[in-house]
């Protein structure tokens, strides 16, 4: 089998279930659109608050329910709640107008951070963290096995791959690393992997990074009807 797809994206449904958790079938372009809005908003404004997921529900069209799982909940929070609340008027603002353009209401924004308590078992932590050392000019190969290390020392990774493609290190001709460790079945639909790509912008241009977590094997399929944010 190729690799040509998303990880995430082949076993949903199978033990992986949607980031954006809610369905209909009128106006679906407009809520469609505002969920990349807020991600995009929360995203630019924390590129490095070691944010690992963002879940957002819509049990109904006039809530929406934001939760944010990091391994930093006080930077988001801020003194007395105050950069959550910022936070909160920047995306009612950006997505305030989508809304206006199609006469709907803006739906009530509620949010949730919830604390990682073991971020190296995540890949959008890991991606993060090599992020920050290859934007201040490291090897870029001594970053990859530098997070290869750093996914050993939990016992819950059965294997780990990372690939870097770009001008590394300011090389004229593009070229690619990638590191492997231990076992990954990319194949396998049962198998729980935990995938992230981020791009890195450097002096020389953009660099893609890309990791893939291998946590075994889930024997039980998802189900649907009893999924727990």
């Amino acid at each position: 089998m190729g690799h040509k797809v998303s990880p995430t994206g082949l076993r949903l449904g199978i033990n992986n279930y949607w980031k954006s958790r809610w369905l209909t079938l009128r106006n679906y372009k407009v809520f469609l659109e505002a969920d990349y809005i807020i991600r995009k908003t929360i995203k630019e404004n924390f590129p490095k608050a070691s944010i690992v997921e963002i879940i957002i529900e819509r049990k109904s069209l006039d809530i929406c329910k934001l939760i944010i799982k990091t391994a930093k909940p006080a930077f988001l929070i801020g003194k007395e709640g105050q950069v959550l609340k910022n936070l909160i008027k920047k995306i009612e603002k950006n997505t305030e107008a989508l809304f206006k353009q199609n006469n709907l209401s803006m739906p009530r924004l509620d949010v949730d951070i919830v604390e990682v308590k073991k971020p190296f078992l995540s890949a959008a932590y890991l991606a993060e963290l090599a992020a920050i050392d290859i934007e201040k000019g490291m090897n870029t190969r001594k970053v990859l096995k530098k997070i290869i290390e750093k996914a050993k020392q939990s016992k819950e990774i059965i294997g780990i791959k990372v690939k870097a493609s770009g001008r590394l290190e300011g090389a004229t001709i593009k070229r690619r690393e990638t590191i492997i460790s231990g076992r990954m079945s990319l194949s396998k639909l049962i198998a729980d992997i935990d995938y992230c790509e981020r791009q890195v912008f450097t002096k020389s241009g953009i660099v893609g990074l890309k990791i893939w977590l291998y946590k075994g094997d889930k024997d039980n399929y998802l189900d649907l009807d009893n999924v727990s944010a």
